[in-house]
């Protein structure tokens, strides 16, 4: 769909033919080699044949639903740069096509150019910070394995580890399988494993934690190892007295760990509207279904994590922003609340689509201290990618009715080359003497492949003799958008009715095609 030039491509062409011999693999798997390999080729040629025979209606059901769709999806395109300041929509469409016109050396447009920061890069620069501590002579580090920022990373990783343990062992249940029972033990053990390690680092960098962890009331029953407190500085607080910088590195990776919550949050959003489409749209039938429900079970599991994630991080920030004295953190980072959780194509819950809002997740610039400027550009940035799409869905339509027509003009153009081809092998003359007898029936053969070749090709112009109408009614529609809503509402009216929509054009849906069985050996 993003490729220029490309149509609305058939990706599943290739298999159809595959497809078809499904039902020889019984067969074919007890051939020997030469054997199998001839009755596949024999049936690919029947098949291959009944494509020619068919590109009548094939061609042109491809060109009714280009013809239909195209103004949709350029009146749509052309809704949303009414909405774009005319600067940006000349910068966009330069990048575009500069784009289209070298993949490899231009900024891809359907990526969002706003870059946020990861813990990965944010454990990076603490990394650099600390090897030019070293290299300048100190070291402030109290184990010769674990550095204070290791420390702190170690802590947010043994945290994603308990939300994780804690999501797995919720699953389980009285008739729970002893395999999966046992992985949910074998993982609970690790974790009490790691947690015995992080409390002997820990005392080393804040001694006092010994005396937090006396403190914590004692339970009859022992706590579970993700129901452990791992007392990490924004934990801490104000309780006890600890190095500064430890508080410091913890809100560089929580700041982070944020942002990226969010951006998973918001990917896993945009892939689950796009499964609820495909779904709605596409699939029937049970199983079809049974799997489109377990993938779409998988990605609320991945919002849901994204979703803790982000209120452990946010819940730390705000702790360590009364500890440190940094302000518009709150700002920054707003709650998350259910209502918040959509996708940009998805209304707040109880409102309708005219009073629709953006999700305060989607005007959120996903850089650390982000000003106002920043913000705007974000959102700009996020619909420069949707405007990509739309550009993108507009420019295939209507590639695919072009390239259809071609097509189209292509095969009956095949067709006369091949009936006077046929007819020249009848008149040639013959390499070797034969009988006058042979070479009559050689001369018939070709006239009869000629004739057939003929026959195709008069009986798909006729079938495609309302093709012109149907651009010329697309290409009006695009021209003058009342039309197209016209034709929108009665097909609405008709649904509303119970009435099955039956689209009305010039153009017959049947052809009077020869008669596939009577093929021919060449063609």
């Amino acid at each position: 769909m993003l490729t220029p030039g490309a149509g609305l491509g058939d990706g599943e062409a290739p298999e159809c033919g595959w497809g078809e011999l499904n039902p020889l693999a019984t067969s074919t798997r007890k051939m020997g080699p030469g054997t199998r390999r001839n009755t596949l080729d024999y049936h690919f040629g029947d098949y291959n044949w009944r494509k020619i025979v068919r590109l009548g209606d094939s061609l042109l059901k491809k060109l009714k639903i280009a013809t239909l769709d195209v103004a949709e999806h350029v009146i749509a395109h052309q809704e949303l740069e009414a909405t774009i300041s005319p600067e940006r929509l000349v910068s966009w469409t330069h990048a575009m096509i500069a784009w289209e016109l070298n993949l490899t050396n231009n900024p891809n447009p359907y990526e969002v150019a706003v870059k946020m920061p990861t813990q990965a890069a944010v454990r990076r620069q603490l990394a650099e910070e600390e090897e030019k501590a070293l290299a300048s002579g100190v070291d402030v580090s109290l184990s010769d394995e674990v550095s204070p920022c290791s420390l702190i990373a170690m802590g947010i990783d043994l945290e994603g580890e308990q939300r994780s343990l804690k999501t797995l062992t919720k699953s389980l249940w009285d008739h729970s399988q002893d395999r999966q029972i046992t992985r949910v033990k074998l993982r609970s053990n690790a974790l009490t494993r790691k947690l015995e390690e992080w409390f002997s680092l820990l005392q080393l960098y804040i001694p006092s934690s010994i005396t937090l962890r006396k403190r914590e009331p004692q339970k009859k029953v022992p706590p579970k190892p993700f129901e452990v407190q791992l007392w990490m500085p924004s934990q801490i607080g104000r309780l006890v007295s600890f190095d500064r910088s430890l508080a410091e590195i913890e809100y560089k990776l929580r700041n982070a760990q944020a942002h990226e919550a969010l951006g998973v949050l918001q990917r896993n959003l945009q892939i689950r509207a796009t499964l609820y489409d495909i779904k709605d749209r596409w699939l029937r039938g049970q199983g079809a279904n049974t799997r489109a429900l377990n993938a779409l079970a998988t990605m609320q599991a991945h919002i849901a994590a994204a979703r803790d994630e982000y209120h452990h991080a946010r819940t730390a920030l705000l702790a360590l922003v009364d500890l440190l004295g940094y302000s518009n953190v709150d700002q920054e980072f707003l709650p998350l609340q259910d209502k918040d959780i959509r996708s940009m194509v998805e209304p707040e819950p109880g409102l309708g689509e005219t009073r629709r809002t953006l999700s305060w997740i989607w005007r959120r610039v996903n850089a650390a201290d982000a000003t106002k400027e920043e913000t705007q550009e974000f959102v700009a940035e996020t619909i420069h990618v949707e405007w990509g799409k739309s550009w993108a869905r507009a420019q295939r339509f209507q590639e695919e009715i072009e390239l259809v027509q071609e097509e189209m003009n292509r095969t009956l153009r095949f067709f006369v080359w091949k009936a006077a081809d046929w007819r020249g092998k009848g008149a040639a003359l013959r390499a070797k003497p034969t009988s006058a007898e042979h070479a009559e029936g050689l001369k018939a053969y070709a006239e009869r492949q000629a004739v057939l070749c003929q026959s195709l090709h008069d009986t798909f112009k006729r079938q495609w003799e309302g093709v012109p109408g149907l651009v010329k009614s697309a290409r009006d529609e695009i021209e003058k958008p009342a039309l197209f809503y016209q034709r929108k509402q009665k097909e609405f009216e008709r649904k509303k009715m119970g009435n099955k929509v039956f689209i009305s054009n010039s153009v017959p849906s049947s052809s009077t095609a020869p008669d596939p069985l009577n093929q021919p050996t060449d063609v």
